[in-house]
């Protein structure tokens, strides 16, 4: 089959939609449908890291500041209940969520586009969460907003990784994948940074970064040249709409070897970052009037040096056209980390600690997800199986606080105290495997 010229590509503006007839679609590889799509500019990278910064911005102020602050406002003395049960009814939400919103993505035949209109709700959750955290009074509508911010950020985050499989050439998505999955990390810290100045109000400290999200969104809405497909779906059977959240992993084995080698990696992650706080004031000994400015710090180290790295080892990666070894090296240097934040005597050596678990991540992130957009089961419909994919981010957190109560009280006994090295180091092994496990994908390198 020969590939169209690209004098026969059809050109237009980059906010205009492209449509792709039934008959055209059949013919087309999906590296010359591509093509048809048009070759996005370098901008447009831009746009989609800014688009998941400025969703991390909204959703981690929330989660690391303004839940509690609102929580503490409706209820002081039961805040932490509340928060409890709000995140846990948002993670169960987030877990149906995913490969909903991914599979609805994939089918979507709009005039709008096939991932523009995702991009536009997103903005639209992020304007009805804010206002609703902002002004709930009750315990319910609390819970709504948290869920509701959390379906913006979900929206973003799954139309920006099926955007890198669509728009962007498997050979050169190291960077683009890089400063993706680290957008995360540095919408946390830009919203960390936005706060410092306002203390308490929860007006600028919600609606800053929610401005900045929906500005975010919107502007690569605008800038995405988005593909419309003539072509209907027909309607799925009911075992068709439950095989959304499951990918089988006899059939499709270097997908599920890539989602175990993430929940893995991500669980030793989880293990540090859910407990950091009260290992610091519990067994580093720093007092808790210093604890905020040690998080914020820990956050700048993390981000900055994972940002510092990854884009580097994502163009050599494409250059080098290997992933696997990248991979498992991170693992390796995270799991050392690990075992280095565990001994940790002082902050400074834990900050230390914390540096090279950032380094870890930085080359991990620079390789991983790029990695999974090549192993896909289906490459022209690629958002419902990589949200299945981001599901991997948020098991390990119920994984980490289910096992982590037994892993604390190793060898305590009756003297009281809490085993950390235990968990620290069962979260490095964790990670070491999951790097190791990459070896098990066939047909990459």
């Amino acid at each position: 089959m020969t590939l169209p010229s690209p004098s026969a590509i059809p050109r237009v503006s980059s906010t205009s939609s492209v449509a792709v007839s039934a008959s055209t679609l059949n013919e087309l590889t999906p590296t010359a449908l591509l093509r048809a799509q048009m070759h996005q500019s370098r901008g447009f990278v831009f746009f989609l890291v800014f688009a998941t910064i400025g969703a991390g911005a909204a959703q981690m102020s929330a989660v690391l500041l303004t839940l509690t602050l609102k929580a503490t406002e409706l209820n002081a003395d039961g805040a932490a209940t509340i928060l409890a049960i709000s995140s846990g009814i948002v993670g169960l939400i987030t877990l149906v969520a995913l490969p909903v919103l991914g599979s609805m993505s994939d089918r979507s035949r709009s005039r709008f586009g096939r991932r523009r209109p995702f991009l536009v709700a997103a903005a639209v959750f992020f304007i009805l969460g804010g206002f609703l955290l902002v002004t709930a009074t009750s315990v319910p509508l609390f819970v709504l907003a948290h869920a509701v911010i959390n379906l913006g950020f979900i929206a973003t985050v799954v139309t920006a990784t099926a955007l890198l499989a669509d728009q962007i050439p498997a050979n050169k998505r190291g960077p683009a994948s890089a400063f993706v999955s680290l957008g995360t990390p540095m919408g946390a810290l830009l919203g960390t940074v936005i706060a410092l100045p306002f203390g308490a109000d929860l007006v600028p400290l919600i609606g800053i970064p929610t401005a900045i999200a929906v500005i975010a969104v919107l502007l690569l809405a605008v800038v995405l040249r988005d593909p419309q497909f003539e072509q209907r779906r027909a309607r799925r059977s009911l075992g068709e709409l439950l095989s959304v959240f499951w990918v089988n992993p006899l059939k499709f084995p270097n997908f599920a070897w890539v989602f175990t080698s993430r929940m893995l990696v991500f669980s030793g992650v989880a293990a540090l970052n859910g407990f950091q706080a009260i290992y610091l004031l519990q067994s580093v000994g720093l007092a808790p009037a210093g604890l905020g400015g040690a998080i914020l710090l820990t956050v700048v180290v993390n981000t900055g040096i994972s940002l510092a790295v990854a884009p580097a080892i994502g163009r050599l990666s494409d250059r080098l056209n290997v992933r696997k070894p990248f991979i498992v090296a991170a693992a390796v240097i995270l799991g050392v980390g690990l075992v280095l934040a565990s001994m940790a005597p002082s902050f400074g050596w834990y900050l230390a600690a914390a540096g090279v678990v950032a380094l870890g991540q930085g080359v991990y992130f620079a390789v991983e997800l790029a990695l999974a957009t090549s192993v896909v089961p289906d490459p022209d419909n690629p958002a419902k199986d990589l949200a299945i994919f981001k599901i991997a981010d948020n098991l390990p957190v119920s994984f980490v606080s289910a096992a982590a109560p037994f892993l604390l009280a190793i060898g305590v006994g009756t003297s009281g105290g809490q085993n950390f090295a235990a968990l620290f180091v069962t979260g490095a092994v964790a990670a070491i495997v999951g790097g190791l496990s990459i070896l098990f994908v066939r047909g990459a390198r």
